[in-house]
């Protein structure tokens, strides 16, 4: 009798346990566009597959919610539920504006009428460009420039101003816009002298560079909330972020500000559960120190396999542009850090390394030297180490902004939506200004500003014979170019700016030919004996 009722017993709880997990589970498997690569104006047709996935039936009507750009736009029903492994199709039309835009698909929302056996699972996110139309619109003829953005957030993001410049970038391509080389407009103003802390020499070299508009930025808030709870050597981390950023469009032609406008990004959730590494290198790992008191600096004598090596410059001589260059210890090169890095007279530039060489390789542990270039010469080196092991885990504002692992974070993802609602707002603000902007544009033949002859000078006379001269790829030199070495009289050099103004030839001395290029120097050997000083003319022969 009492084995009989021990066994009612049990099967009384199994079957209470099954009823209890049996449950419906409503999850969007996917979610589609019709046309695929929809252009500006056309209605698109967004299909959403909702699956329940759960072991037993939604029997009851619920609603799918649509948001574009975080905004609803429509909430269909499925009226008569979806059955245990079953799914269903549901959509709307919106119409496509220019830009990236990103579609959320939530199941059994706004109104969650069905107990499902995980609440936590009900949304997906596509992003997609929408491009402008070739055939009609007005942008069509426009080129367009962006500038370095200004960091003006106060936060410890790396890579700001060129992260979101970067991005921007790759935003306005893929939705059509002509968009020329940030990296042409960076050397154009180097090659020039031109400040681009400065907007009209940020103009100036928009113009020499062909483009009809500019787009000038900053990042004017970037707040990072981040909690831990720690748990022995692992932690678990939450954080709320805010990003907000804002840009104008400048008529190069008339230097008139054509639109101004801003966008702010907000995200939040887990950062995920990690090993707390920091917490058991506490004793041993130095702090960060500050870069910019004054010469070249690291923040740190030496660095984990991983860790990002930060230096820091702070300028006490005239303005001008600076790279800062990594090679091992014995001299060998490893990689040019940003070589188009302008330094106000008393400001501080800061660099980056990730720890990669060529290729993305990370670099073996070892004593490594950081050389900072001024264009001409090398005017300080600092040592550092690559430790072997695994240095402190990366905090969320110390990821490297345009970076696949910052994309992966929440303020990668806080930062993303803020640049997809500004490329929508600047791709408007741009169409708005086209037809006024074409017709402020010169006339076909119309004279456009000269670019410097390229000519330069001897820089150095290193010791094993070769002769740098002060002229790089930015000047457009090549591996192979021949360039003869003048002896001349009455050499006239402007004593701001360093620029030739006049000088007669005297006569030849010799030949060198380029062996090694840099951004603003190259390397030479001579052709036949002779005798170069440093300040001699060097002239590109002729082709």
């Amino acid at each position: 009798m009492k084995r009989s009722m021990l066994l009612v017993g049990l099967s009384v709880v199994l079957l209470v346990t099954v009823l209890g997990v049996a449950a419906p589970d409503l999850i969007v498997s996917n979610i589609q566009l019709s046309p695929e690569n929809p252009v500006v104006g056309q209605m698109i047709t967004i299909s959403a597959t909702i699956e329940n996935i759960g072991t037993s039936d939604a029997q009851d009507r619920f609603s799918v919610r649509f948001l574009v750009d975080g905004i609803q736009a429509d909430v269909p029903s499925i009226p008569f539920g979806i059955d245990a492994g079953r799914s269903k199709d549901v959509s709307i039309k919106w119409q496509a504006k220019p830009g990236m835009h990103t579609v959320t698909v939530e199941a059994d929302q706004p109104f969650n009428k069905i107990s499902e056996s995980n609440e936590d699972n009900n949304s997906q996110t596509i992003t997609f460009p929408v491009s402008i139309d070739q055939a009609t619109s007005a942008l069509a003829d426009i080129k367009v420039a962006v500038a370095r953005f200004d960091d003006r957030s106060g936060s410890a993001l790396i890579n700001v101003g060129q992260g979101i410049a970067d991005e921007l970038v790759g935003r306005l391509v893929r939705s059509g816009v002509h968009v020329l080389e940030r990296s042409d407009l960076e050397a154009v103003m180097q090659e020039r002298g031109l400040n681009p802390a400065i907007q009209s020499d940020l103009i100036t070299a928009g113009q020499l560079l062909g483009a009809d508009l500019l787009i000038v930025g900053s990042v004017t808030k970037a707040n990072v909330q981040q909690s831990a709870v720690s748990l022995g050597f692992f932690s678990a981390s939450s954080a709320s972020v805010n990003i907000a950023m804002s840009a104008r469009i400048v008529n190069v032609y008339t230097s008139e500000i054509v639109d101004a406008v801003s966008a702010e990004g907000s995200a939040s959730g887990s950062t995920g559960f990690s090993i707390n590494i920091g917490k058991i290198l506490a004793g041993t790992q130095p702090a960060g120190a500050n870069v910019c008191t004054g010469g070249l600096r690291s923040d740190k004598p030496y660095y984990y396999i991983g860790e990002t090596a930060h230096f820091g410059y702070k300028n006490s001589g005239t303005a001008g542009w600076f790279g800062l260059e990594i090679d091992t210890i014995g001299g060998a090169f490893i990689k040019m850090l940003n070589s188009n890095q302008f330094i106000n007279s008393g400001a501080c530039g800061e660099w980056f390394w990730d720890q990669r060489g060529p290729g993305g390789v990370q670099l073996s542990p070892g004593m490594y030297i950081a050389k900072l270039w001024n264009g001409t010469s090398y005017i300080a080196t600092v040592n550092f180490q690559i430790r072997p092991g695994t240095g402190p885990v990366t905090p969320l504002s110390q990821i490297t902004v345009g970076s696949g692992q910052f994309d992966e974070t929440i303020v990668g993802k806080a930062t993303n939506n803020a640049l997809d609602q500004l490329v929508s707002q600047l791709i408007n603000g741009m169409e708005s200004a086209a037809p006024a902007v074409l017709a402020s544009r010169p006339a076909s033949g119309a004279k456009a500003p000269t670019v410097a002859p390229r000519e330069g000078q001897v820089a150095a006379i290193l010791s094993d014979g070769r002769i740098a001269i002060n002229l790089g790829a930015d000047a457009g030199v090549h591996k192979g170019d021949f360039f003869q070495v003048l002896d001349t009289a009455n050499l006239v050099v402007d004593p701001v700016t360093g620029e030739i103004l006049s000088y007669d030839v005297v006569g030849v001395k010799g030949e060198i030919v380029i062996t090694d290029v840099r951004d603003r120097v190259s390397y030479a050997v001579r052709t036949s004996d002779f005798n170069p000083l440093i300040g001699d003319i060097a002239r590109p022969e002729s082709p």
